[in-house]
């Protein structure tokens, strides 16, 4: 459970899945694996750390500790909107807000990891 390079694995097919859903307007499932992009790489750059958590709680008090404001921002916008969309997925604004989020929370993890988490055309 605590492998960077899993957990990382794990981001970036979600990334991608996240991407494909959103171009086939495909919104409730853009809220879902955003979510899940998000909690992997929370849980890639703590195994660094040999932590894992057990619970949401945990991962967000990470995040608030080792992170910057803008990132927790943006990764507040992805897990908010995780119930919008679920509710009402017909929203593509409140899609399109959770992957030009992602992007700035890949961004951030990129240049933390020193690797390349996705790539466009790959």
């Amino acid at each position: 459970m605590g492998d960077f390079q899993k957990h990382l694995k794990l981001a970036r097919e979600k990334f991608t899945a996240t991407i494909n859903a959103y171009n086939d307007k495909q919104n409730t499932v853009v809220g879902d694996l955003g979510t899940k992009v998000v909690e992997q790489l929370v849980e890639a750059d703590a195994a660094q750390n040999n932590i894992h958590f057990g619970d949401h709680r945990s991962r967000h008090q990470y995040s608030n500790n080792n992170f910057p404001g803008e990132i927790n921002r943006a990764m507040r916008k992805v897990w908010f909107a995780y119930g919008d969309l679920g509710y009402d997925g017909i929203n593509g604004k409140r899609a399109k807000a959770v992957v030009d989020n992602l992007k700035i929370i890949i961004e951030f993890f990129e240049e933390r990891f020193e690797v390349k988490v996705y790539e466009e055309n790959t």
